[in-house]
């Protein structure tokens, strides 16, 4: 729905923005609550659809702060979604991807530049970013919104989402600017991992059907001849295997 609604009709027409996407297309598939993007930025559009929801708008210490989470996960997730060119599972990602930094730099050039994508423009990224908050706290109703940080805990969210029995356990920490490092590094080694371990084997099996021999046996009984090509001994014999 997604793809077809709203990023790609703006890659096409080489201009970023909102459009209308189908919002009860999530709803229909038992969903009662959405979070991050894309989503955050129908704010607008869902308070419509749904006069009674609530809305937390999550906040950093500052503008740096956010920018700096911003541009650490940018750079992470646009490596692995060049891959999307020969990989259609990947696909959806790489055009999200395209249309999201549009859309937050207000530059239209991420939709059509090659990947991987250009870094994120620190100026305008920041005063997207801040635009968004302030729009968030004038449209949306006082009683309806929670600005909240992570850093408050269980106990806000409770509150606001009138929920009695508030865990007591630790509040989570994932998705950190670390985690989402290892796991965009993750994306490219295991793939290749398992890809280098396939060449392996058929390397070392044809290396065997030519030589009779594996490559490891055959680089020490090399190493040995060396050796004792210097020492003026003489050489020996290839070794073969049955």
């Amino acid at each position: 729905m997604w793809i077809d609604q709203v990023f790609q009709p703006s890659i096409d027409e080489g201009k970023a923005d909102l459009k209308k996407p189908d919002l009860n297309f999530i709803v229909e598939k038992g969903f009662q609550a959405t979070a991050d993007l894309p989503t955050a930025l129908y704010y607008e559009q869902i308070m419509e659809e749904y006069p009674d929801c609530k809305f937390i708008l999550t906040t950093r210490s500052d503008s740096e702060t956010w920018f700096c989470s911003w541009d650490t996960l940018t750079k992470s997730i646009t490596q692995p979604a060049r891959f999307g060119n020969v990989v259609p599972a990947v696909r959806p990602i790489m055009i999200y991807l395209r249309w999201l930094f549009a859309m937050v730099n207000k530059d239209p050039m991420y939709l059509s530049v090659p990947y991987p994508l250009p870094n994120q423009q620190k100026e305008a990224s920041i005063a997207s970013y801040e635009e968004h908050n302030r729009n968030v706290r004038a449209i949306i109703p006082a009683d309806r919104l929670l600005e909240y940080n992570v850093k408050d805990g269980w106990t806000p969210l409770c509150q606001f989402l009138e929920i009695e029995d508030c865990p007591q356990t630790p509040f989570p920490k994932t998705n950190s600017a670390r985690s989402v490092q290892v796991q965009a590094i993750s994306s490219f080694i295991v793939p290749f991992s398992i890809v280098f371990f396939i060449l392996c084997i058929f390397f070392v099996r044809i290396f065997r059907g030519l030589t009779g021999t594996t490559p490891i046996d055959w680089a020490l009984w090399k190493c040995r001849n060396v050796m004792l090509t210097l020492s003026g001994q003489e050489v020996q014999k290839r070794p073969k295997q049955a």
